[in-house]
């Protein structure tokens, strides 16, 4: 477990705090040059990673990979208000992932169909 505790506890900071702060548009989310359009979004796992800050992340799966948002990141409020509105199965995803019994181990949100 020490092994994915450490890959999660990476991704959490690679994720913020030096992260570009999220800008949500009616069409999807974008970071910096990173755009990810809510029609393309295939999965969204939650994680939560075992660190100081004790982060909440985000991964969103689309065309092969993964955007990285943690919750200390700039703007995250404002997609976690749209993601919930955009694909309903990811209300109450803080207890889910808080929930899990494996600490840094994703926790399926959404799948497309």
């Amino acid at each position: 477990m020490g092994t994915i505790s450490s890959l999660m506890d990476r991704l959490a900071r690679k994720a913020a705090p030096n992260a570009h702060p999220i800008v949500v548009t009616a069409f999807g989310f974008a970071m910096g040059e990173d755009f990810v359009a809510w029609q393309a979004v295939a999965e969204i796992c939650g994680h939560h990673v075992q660190s100081d800050h004790g982060d909440l992340c985000l991964a969103f799966s689309c065309h092969g990979q993964s955007v990285w948002v943690a919750q200390r990141q700039e703007g995250f409020v404002g997609l976690e208000r749209v993601m919930v509105a955009v694909f309903p199965s990811t209300d109450g995803w803080r207890q889910s992932v808080m929930n899990s019994t494996l600490e840094g181990c994703r926790t399926l949100l959404f799948r497309r169909a």
